[in-house]
């Protein structure tokens, strides 16, 4: 299939499919004589891999890297980085509560001064 098609089927827009290849995200894409990259099911289902990784707070290098050793790490390797992400979002989470509130305490502030 063509780049159209892939953005198509995955809802990633042609340039970041693009963008994605110039980071070195193997998409699995071959050159055809008449210059165009073709891709198959496989890199259907790598962007739909990066996607799920983006969603779980993964970087691009981080993506990469599991891309390029996935098939090679064992399931509890593979649990073992998944838990340690969602450990990083949790810290995320904890951090952007504790700003809520002090923005919230800031605002009921400004509010009984006016």
């Amino acid at each position: 299939m063509l780049i159209s098609e892939l953005s198509q089927k995955t809802g990633v827009s042609k340039d970041t499919i693009r963008f994605y290849e110039k980071a070195g995200l193997d998409l699995n894409s071959k050159r055809r004589e008449n210059n165009y990259r073709h891709y198959d099911s496989e890199a259907v289902a790598r962007l739909e891999f990066i996607k799920q990784g983006k969603a779980l707070g993964f970087t691009l290098s981080e993506i990469k890297k599991v891309i390029h050793e996935w098939d090679t790490l064992s399931p509890g390797d593979k649990v073992g980085i998944t838990q340690n992400k969602l450990g990083e979002v949790d810290e995320k989470i904890r951090q952007l509560q504790e700003f809520r509130c002090y923005l919230v305490e800031k605002l009921e502030r400004l509010g009984s001064t006016g």
